[in-house]
């Protein structure tokens, strides 16, 4: 089983999303042997479900999201794939385990956007914006994954 987790500041708005997508477009693709978590490298939001502005685009786009809540990255945790929403996330994950031996990469390593980090909708109320730079890079990270970690999809 490949294990990947998505990491954000407070686990409540990007990384859920992404969580959300990426495990609908494995069920839409039929790819099993791929499990996905989402992390916040912040404590403030531990055992939350995700902002309220994440389950309404989530819900516009009939993406499931139950069970998903509000986890610390620590620097035990040891997913295949950790996949970052911007360059302070991948600063604090660094930080917080300087020896990962998975690959950590910037979700928007895996668009064909200028643009390289996620902006926060926490902080910018752009839940729509966010949803498609998220949901256009899954895709491409999946294919990525099938073919990094020699999976055949199903």
């Amino acid at each position: 089983m490949i294990t990947v987790a998505f990491v954000c500041l407070g686990n409540i708005c990007r990384s859920p999303m992404a969580e959300a997508i990426m495990r609908q477009r494995l069920k839409d693709r039929g790819i099993s042997d791929i499990k996905v978590e989402s992390r916040g490298t912040g404590k403030w939001n531990l055992g939350e479900t995700p902002h309220e502005g994440t389950q309404q685009i989530l819900n516009e786009h009939n993406i499931p999201y139950e069970g998903i809540i509000s986890e610390l990255f620590t620097k035990d945790d040891d997913f295949d794939y950790i996949i970052a929403m911007d360059q302070s996330n991948v600063n604090n994950i660094q930080q917080i385990n300087p020896h990962l031996s998975g690959q950590l990469f910037k979700l928007l390593e895996f668009s064909k956007m200028e643009e390289t980090d996620v902006p926060d909708p926490f902080y910018h109320n752009n839940f729509e914006e966010v949803y498609n730079m998220v949901q256009s890079s899954c895709d491409n990270l999946i294919d990525f994954i099938v073919k990094d970690a020699n999976l055949g999809e199903e």
